[in-house]
């Protein structure tokens, strides 16, 4: 099953992001099996990130709750909230 996970950055924690980055990645890496789609979301100008956006797949919510609290980012109060509900991928259609 699908899930959205939205992360918004606390303000001002662009050093701490940073300082994070490293062990992010390595969290990602290993569960990459369970990522569809992940990346930052960015200001306007596109000059820092305000938050991240994962679509993952999970059997059930707490494998998506357990995946996100175990977020270097979210350990370490990168993140103001975070929000987790299903998605349903209608788009783009997948060939067959």
């Amino acid at each position: 099953m699908l899930w959205m996970i939205n992360c918004v950055d606390a303000p001002n924690s662009a050093a701490l992001r940073a300082a994070h980055r490293d062990a992010h990645y390595t969290h990602l890496e290993a569960n990459a099996d369970h990522l569809v789609v992940a990346g930052p979301l960015q200001n306007e100008a596109r000059t820092a990130s305000v938050g991240s956006l994962l679509i993952v797949d999970f059997p059930d919510r707490d494998g998506a709750v357990s995946f996100a609290q175990r977020d270097p980012f979210n350990k370490a109060g990168v993140f103001a909230s975070v929000t987790i509900c299903p998605f349903r991928r209608t788009l783009p259609i997948e060939p067959t």
